[in-house]
């Protein structure tokens, strides 16, 4: 039971905020110029890291997190398609 509860009290990864010093899509920087995509960003970082904590293999999630990224949310070049790219990312992170 002590061993169960360590590992519920670990840390998890999730992905970090973007560094908007260093944005270079299209995207990133919209997202460092819009405070509802912050809110967005943060709400999938939860959901993110809820996922992991539900037994999701991170290694697994971490290569759908960059596909999406890259296939997905970068090809958005308007807010409202990134929004629902998030609500749409998040939701498959919150349900499996």
């Amino acid at each position: 039971m002590a061993a169960v509860a360590v590992v519920l009290a670990a840390p998890v990864v999730v992905p970090a905020a973007l560094d908007c010093s260093r944005a270079r899509s299209n995207a990133e920087k919209m997202l460092c110029s819009n405070s509802r995509l912050a809110l967005a960003d943060e709400r999938m970082a939860y959901a993110f890291r809820d996922a992991i904590r539900r037994g999701v293999d991170p290694a697994a999630l971490m290569q759908t997190q960059r596909r999406w990224t890259i296939e997905i949310r970068d090809a958005c070049n308007e807010v409202e398609f990134i929004l629902k790219a998030y609500e749409n990312r998040t939701a498959d992170l919150e349900n499996p």
